[in-house]
């Protein structure tokens, strides 16, 4: 009996939890939404991260719009893979991989 009551306690935890979790990223989402559609960036995601360093991270991201990949240089900034972002950035000259767009954020 003791052990149905803490499995059932549990597990009514683990969806509430869910449930909070899930009603922050659908606000979340919303607002980057939001802030897209008024012309405050553009959308991507980090498809894959290759390299951090002590000064930001190198990383393949693709372009939400159009699902163009493309290099990026985040400075400063230690970006996890499938993060989504909006961005304002522009694209330059890379030194280190001699590539000639990439995107720096």
């Amino acid at each position: 009996m003791a052990i149905a009551l803490i499995v059932a306690v549990t597990s009514a935890l683990t969806v509430r939890s869910r449930r909070k979790r899930t009603a922050a990223l659908a606000a979340q989402w919303q607002a980057f939404q939001q802030h897209r559609s008024s012309g405050q960036g553009q959308l991507l995601q980090v498809t894959r991260v290759y390299q951090h360093g002590r000064r930001g991270s190198k990383a393949v991201v693709t372009w939400c719009d159009t699902g163009r990949q493309q290099d990026a240089w985040f400075w400063n900034w230690h970006v996890p893979a499938g993060a989504y972002l909006l961005v304002n950035a522009s694209s330059s000259y890379g030194p280190h991989s001699h590539n000639p767009n990439v995107l720096y954020v």
